[in-house]
C-alpha cells in the first residue's frame, strides 16, 4: 500500500505544471493593511521597482486612498486595492477585476470625495474599462452581499476642447469651475518645485494629473504617459521631497500607446500585469540519412537564436526549467530514500517479531520426538533440561 502511495505521489509531482509557478503572490497585510480583508488574498508577483518590492512601492498610495474613501462607500477598499494590487488566480492569465457595476457604484457613492481629490474623472475612466456582470462570459469580482443598483450616467471631458488646450497651451478658461480651481491650487502648491526648473514637463504633467483622462472625438481615452511621469519624478523627486509635496507614484502600466504631447491611450486597467511565462519549444524534425542543405542548417540556427524582443527571455525560461527539474529530482530522490528506510524498518521489525515468536516457550517449532520424555509429560528444549527428565517423570503434569 505504501509503495503504491509513493509511486502515485511521485507521478503526481512530476506531472505538476511549473509554467505559472510563482505567478501569484500573497498580499502582505503588514505592508498594505488596507487590503488585508478585501475579499481576496493574492495579487500578481510584480517586478521589483528599484530597491523596493512592488507592494512596498504602492503601499503609501493604497493606504492613503483606501482610508480617504472608506467613509463614503463600503466598496472603496475593493476598488482601490484592485487598482494597485488586483486579484490573481492561477486559473486565469489576466487579473480578476471588479465588475463594472461595482466600480460605478463606488464612483456614485464617493462622488463628492472623488471630485474634491481630483480623482473623479480618473475612476470614471477606469470603470469604462471593466466588464459588466450582465455578460455571462465575464469573470469579474463582486464583494460578498453586493447588490447592483442603477447609477447616474457620468461624462468625461473632451481632450480636444478642454484637457489638451488647458495643459499644452496653459489656457484654463475652458475648464469647469471646480476643475480649474483644483488645478490652480495644485499648481500653487507645486510652485517651489516649479521654480527650481527641475523639469520642463513638470507643469504639463501636473496639469494632466488634474484634467485627464479625457475622451477624444474618436472615443479613445487618453491619460498621461508613464514615461512622462518617470521623467518628472527622476528629475524633480529630490525637490518634491525637500518641499514635502505629494506627487503620485509612477505605477507601471501596460505598453504605452503614445499619441503625442505626453499623452497615451488608456486601453487596459492601469496596472501592468506580468505576462505568462514563455516556454520556447523547438519542434524536432526527423532527419533523413541524406545530408541537409545549407539553407536548412541556417534555418535551424535561426530558430535557436534568442528572441531579441524579450531580453533575458531564454535565460529566464532555462532557469525556471532547470529549477523545476532540480526540485522534481530532489523530491523524487527524497521519496525513494524514505521508501527504502521504511522498507528496512519494516523488515527489521518483522524479523524481530518472528524471532520472538520462535523463541517462545512451548513453541511447536522445537517440539519433536527427540525431546519428548518417555512418559510424554515433559518436553526439553535443547540439551540443558535433559538432566531433569527423571524428576519430571515423577510429576503429575507435563511441563513445557
Amino acid at each position: 500500500m505504501f509503495l503504491l502511495f509513493l509511486v502515485f505521489s511521485s507521478v503526481l509531482f512530476l506531472a505538476t505544471d511549473f509554467t505559472f509557478a510563482g505567478k501569484c503572490l500573497q498580499i502582505n497585510s503588514a505592508v498594505i493593511p488596507a487590503c488585508a480583508n478585501v475579499g481576496y488574498t493574492y495579487t500578481a508577483n510584480f517586478t521589483r521597482i528599484g530597491q523596493m518590492s512592488y507592494q512596498e512601492y504602492v503601499s503609501s498610495e493604497v493606504t492613503r486612498f483606501a482610508n480617504r474613501f472608506s467613509s463614503c462607500s463600503p466598496l472603496s477598499k475593493t476598488i482601490v486595492c484592485s487598482r494597485y494590487v488586483p486579484k490573481c488566480s492561477e486559473r486565469f492569465e489576466k487579473p480578476v477585476l471588479p465588475c463594472r457595476e461595482v466600480c460605478e457604484q463606488f464612483v456614485n457613492d464617493c462622488d463628492k470625495d472623488l471630485k474634491d481629490s481630483g480623482l473623479y474623472k480618473r475612476y470614471v475612466a477606469y470603470c469604462r474599462l471593466l466588464l459588466s456582470e450582465k455578460d455571462t462570459t465575464a469573470i469579474c469580482l463582486k464583494p460578498d452581499g453586493f447588490i447592483s443598483r442603477t447609477t447616474k450616467e457620468t461624462t468625461l471631458p473632451s481632450c480636444e476642447t478642454e484637457s489638451q488646450p488647458a495643459c499644452l497651451e496653459d489656457n484654463l478658461s475652458g475648464l469647469e469651475n471646480g476643475t480649474r480651481t483644483r488645478l490652480q491650487n495644485w499648481l500653487q502648491s507645486l510652485e517651489p518645485v516649479l521654480n527650481t526648473s527641475c523639469s520642463v514637463n513638470l507643469r504639463k504633467f501636473a496639469c494632466f494629473i488634474r484634467t485627464v483622462p479625457c475622451v477624444t472625438d474618436a472615443g479613445s481615452l487618453l491619460d498621461g504617459c508613464q514615461s512622462l511621469c518617470e521623467e518628472v519624478r527622476l528629475n524633480c523627486g529630490k525637490d518634491l521631497k525637500i518641499h514635502n509635496v505629494f506627487f503620485p507614484q509612477c505605477i507601471p502600466n501596460y505598453p504605452e500607446v503614445d499619441v503625442g504631447s505626453g499623452l497615451c491611450s488608456l486601453t487596459h486597467w492601469p496596472v501592468s500585469w506580468p505576462p505568462p511565462a514563455k516556454i520556447k519549444q523547438n519542434p524536432v524534425t526527423p532527419r533523413s540519412p541524406q545530408v541537409m542543405s545549407k539553407a536548412s542548417d541556417n534555418q535551424g540556427e535561426q530558430n535557436n537564436l534568442p528572441d531579441k524582443s524579450d531580453p533575458g527571455g531564454d535565460k529566464q525560461t532555462n532557469s525556471k526549467s532547470l529549477s523545476s527539474g532540480v526540485l522534481a529530482a530532489a523530491v523524487v530522490g527524497f521519496l525513494i530514500v524514505l521508501f527504502l528506510v521504511v522498507l528496512l524498518l519494516h523488515l527489521a521489525i518483522k524479523k524481530l517479531r518472528k524471532n520472538a515468536k520462535a523463541h517462545k516457550r512451548g513453541s511447536a517449532k522445537y517440539v519433536n520426538d527427540s525431546n519428548i520424555s518417555s512418559n510424554g509429560k515433559a518436553v526439553t528444549i535443547g540439551t540443558r533440561n535433559k538432566g531433569f527428565e527423571d524428576q519430571i517423570g515423577q510429576s503429575e503434569n507435563a511441563l513445557y
